[in-house]
């Protein structure tokens, strides 16, 4: 490849053998048993394995099995599909016939747990296909199958005539076990190519199927061991009672009492990286001029990220624009400038990427001391990616796109439409502990029906006063209409499982939960409404907003800072089924903040258990269907169901208000 470019080849080899020569050097000091900080990495990008559809089908493997990974002089054992970290990228097209063999070579004993929101069966497993819109009934996404040990399933799934070109991923979505899956690095890419036909020159040039050259697949995961904070795998590995042999607590450290896990674990070792397709801070080498598509993936299931392209040197700067999110289009190309795409777990950005100058620039995460206004405490992560190295010949008359292909039907504008579109709302309500809608997932208790081929308007409202969940929606995506004012209650805990809902004068709510304790006592904390007014904060724009999304954008996962309220809408377009609405800080959800609604048919019942212990979602002293105005002091008088009916929920469940 470097070979048409000489001055490039002729640097990029010389590059090549320095990094290994330097890794050479440095690996003959360090071992698991002289262990060395930082770690060290710099090898050639790489891009992941690719399996590609061919004549409109796809049939693949996907093994899991414990596999050794090594990072520098760090080998670790890890559960991985066909051996690789990441998993291999699977490139497809709308219309696809998709069969996959999922065969879990993994081996009992599988620990099991207490209880089913608890990190649970490490060696039971299934793939969710995150972000494609597709069924969710079985032989295709259905999340709540469950492979056990030595079984296998065959997926099978129609890929979408419909289905938008981006960038998608899979992963594992046992509950119980999907953050350790994901965390020891069972992920991988999946793009729905585009058609060129349906985009202009300058794109083409830059996409996949007809110039892949230049589309490169980043998929970012976390490599920590670092047990400061959330993230540690070796401390994943013990909640999950996983075998001794598979960790590295049997090695001592320099003859000392010390094992390497211990040595991994301690905080002054500062072991939390991100690697960039399994390789550790990475050199990718372009030319000055050329134009790169860069496919960002946030695989790690836990950080935030912040990114951005930084000049180590002169002072120059490369132009990145962005041009979808979460595998949708944009309306047009948007310039980065000297901001940053911030990607929460499991959200990707496209970028288009062009360096006019010579130079050596990073991929780098970083967040500001203020973007916590928008996004509350959010487990986040600083530091390189990546190092860009432009060097060689400049690639003349390389032209960035203009303009983007439109998205498919089913996600169309919805910011216009009347009132008499929309056929019902529902609110996800991110409560304390681990819950949503005020209690632990439970897969057969349905919190709400929405009938096929209506328009939705959901409010995402997070009653946390301190931390902020990035909610993601199985089957479709989910466009951004407003951020509101929030006028709900507020959570606090006790440090333990008991927590309280409080309204915003700082008395206690009369409709609570399923599981509250008047007993035990928890006290309102004098900070409790500082996180007040992000629909303010989101329509002035500015610093610390970067958490916020901007209104009209389509998505799978959107952060819901705490005491946030975001309106979106979508279309329930044309597959009926569960739908797991969940936060995608993964332990998170396997511990319970996950619930299961539904997509019915046109005249099916839509009864569900909205409410919890009789409380609706947002509910304080009044007890409204709806998310209203009044809930943060006691009403003066009742309220009429015929009140609360336009705002409530579909006209067949009148009769079952309160």
């Amino acid at each position: 490849m470097f070979l048409s470019v000489s001055s490039s080849a002729r640097w990029s080899i010389t590059l090549e053998v320095l990094l290994l020569f330097t890794s050479a050097i440095f690996a003959q000091s360090c071992s698991e048993s002289s262990p060395c900080k930082p770690l060290q990495g710099g090898q050639r990008f790489k891009t992941p394995k690719q399996v590609i559809s061919s004549g409109g089908r796809l049939q693949t493997s996907l093994l899991v099995d414990v596999t050794e990974f090594q990072v520098d002089w760090l080998n670790s054992l890890r559960r991985l599909y066909n051996n690789s970290f990441p998993s291999p990228t699977l490139r497809i097209k709308p219309g696809d016939v998709v069969s996959l063999n999922l065969i879990n070579n993994l081996q009992e004993p599988d620990f099991s747990g207490a209880a089913i929101n608890e990190l649970r069966h490490p060696n039971t497993t299934n793939v969710h296909t995150h972000g494609l819109h597709i069924s969710s009934k079985a032989p295709q996404d259905d999340v709540f199958l469950e492979i056990g040990p030595t079984q296998s399933y065959s997926y099978k799934y129609n890929i979408d005539d419909e289905q938008a070109r981006g960038t998608y991923w899979y992963h594992p979505h046992f509950h119980g076990s999907s953050y350790f899956q994901v965390l020891g690095g069972m992920a991988g890419m999946i793009v729905v190519e585009d058609n060129p036909a349906e985009m202009s020159t300058d794109l083409d040039a830059v996409s996949c199927p007809n110039n892949c050259e230049n589309d490169l697949q980043m998929v970012l995961q976390l490599f920590q061991y670092s047990a400061d904070e959330d993230g540690s795998f070796s401390v994943a590995q013990k909640d999950l009672h996983d075998y001794e042999g598979f960790r590295l607590n049997d090695i001592t450290v320099d003859k000392s009492s010390t094992t390497l896990e211990d040595w991994l674990e301690d905080p002054t070792n500062e072991i939390k990286y991100v690697l960039v397709n399994g390789l550790l801070q990475p050199t990718l080498v372009m030319q000055p001029g050329q134009v790169k598509r860069f496919r960002l993936l946030n695989a790690g299931g836990l950080y935030a990220l912040a990114v951005h392209l930084a000049n180590t040197n002169d002072g120059s700067s490369c132009t990145v624009k962005e041009i979808a999110l979460d595998g949708m289009y944009l309306d047009q190309p948007r310039d980065l400038g000297t901001g940053r795409s911030v990607l929460f777990a499991a959200s990707r950005v496209d970028w288009l990427v062009k360096c006019p100058n010579p130079g050596t620039y990073e991929l780098r995460s970083t967040f500001l001391p203020d973007d916590h206004l928008s996004m509350g405490e959010h487990p986040s992560f600083n530091g390189t990616l990546l190092t860009l190295v432009v060097n060689g010949s400049e690639v003349l008359n390389s032209a960035m796109p203009s303009t983007l292909p439109s998205r498919p039907s089913y996600a169309s504008d919805l910011r216009d439409v009347t009132e008499k579109d929309i056929d019902s709302r529902f609110v996800v309500e991110v409560t304390p502990t681990d819950t949503i809608g005020r209690e632990d997932f439970s897969e057969s208790n349905i919190r709400y029906k929405a009938r096929v081929n209506t328009i939705q308007e959901w409010h995402l409202v997070n009653t946390e006063y301190v931390t902020s969940h990035p909610i993601h929606m199985h089957v479709n995506h989910m466009q951004v209409i407003s951020y509101n004012p929030y006028i709900g209650p507020y959570g606090v805990d006790d440090g333990g499982s008991n927590w309280k809902l409080f309204g915003q004068n700082g008395t206690g709510c009369t409709w609570q939960h399923q599981n509250y304790d008047k007993s035990v006592t928890i006290t309102s904390p004098s900070d409790a409404l500082n996180y007040l007014g992000h629909d303010e904060k989101q329509s002035s724009g500015g610093s610390g907003t970067i958490g916020y999304a901007q209104i009209g954008e389509h998505r799978d996962v959107i952060l819901v800072p705490p005491l946030g309220n975001i309106t979106v809408r979508f279309r329930t377009h044309k597959y009926t089924g569960p739908v797991v609405v969940h936060c995608h800080l993964q332990s998170d959800a396997d511990q319970g903040m996950m619930m299961t609604t539904e997509i019915v048919d046109q005249g099916a019942s839509v009864e569900a258990s909205i409410t919890s212990a009789g409380a609706y979602p947002s509910s304080c002293f009044r007890n409204d269907p709806v998310y209203q105005p009044g809930n943060d002091s006691p009403p003066s008088s009742s309220v009429t169901k015929s009140l609360l009916l336009p705002l409530a929920v579909p006209e067949r469940l009148y009769n079952k208000l309160p």
